[in-house]
């Protein structure tokens, strides 16, 4: 399932090993400085040990957020991962979300419920979301899908953000962590994570300018 991704001109730019030192240095001093604000809104405290390697005893949810419009490299590891855990705890069930392009053979949900099925999955076993834009909406949808507890399979650098969100939501939620080995094996990985931080932070800022 892993695929090579061919790099473009920028990356491959950043795909040297002194902006890789230099970055990843940056990317290091940046979460460092963030610390003080991580626990300030909470971040911490929400998601200290919601890391699992299993679904917790009671949970029969697993939640896969989508990757944007890259199928199918960046969502193999999360589905490869889901087909594992669905192995240890064949009661689980799948909700799957991401985005669809109106008229167009686009559809996130679509490509992962087949993945799934190919490999095992009952179809019954599997719930599609074509409205998750952004991980907030996968979550709110879930939840409105009547899903209380769940375990959310994302990559590393993502599943911060997500256990956060679910919980602020109001979601019993665990990470199960899928390492992302097509990201780990590019120097520029650091890009990720500091992504991920803004994100997390343009969250709560959209939530204050709503309230």
């Amino acid at each position: 399932m892993t695929q090579k991704k061919r790099l473009t001109a920028w990356e491959s730019v950043l795909d040297t090993p002194i902006v890789n030192r230099v970055m990843s240095l940056f990317a290091f001093v940046f979460y460092f400085v963030c610390l003080p604000v991580d626990l300030l809104l909470g971040v911490p405290f929400r998601c200290f040990g919601r890391f699992r390697k299993i679904a917790p005893e009671g949970v029969e949810w697993a939640v896969i957020p989508g990757c944007g419009y890259s199928l199918p490299y960046q969502i193999g590891e999360r589905l490869d991962a889901a087909i594992r855990l669905y192995a240890d705890c064949p009661r689980l069930h799948f909700f799957l979300s991401g985005t669809e392009r109106p008229g167009a053979d686009y559809s996130e949900p679509r490509y992962m419920a087949e993945y799934l099925e190919a490999r095992g999955v009952p179809p019954e076993r599997i719930l599609r979301d074509g409205e998750g834009f952004n991980t907030r909406l996968t979550f709110e949808n879930a939840k409105k899908n009547g899903i209380r507890r769940c375990v959310v399979l994302s990559n590393d650098f993502h599943l911060l953000r997500c256990v956060d969100t679910a919980r602020r939501l109001g979601l019993d939620a665990y990470a199960y962590r899928v390492p992302f080995v097509n990201v780990l094996s590019h120097p520029y990985r650091w890009r990720y994570w500091v992504r991920e931080k803004l994100a997390l932070y343009w969250g709560y800022l959209r939530n204050l300018t709503k309230g």
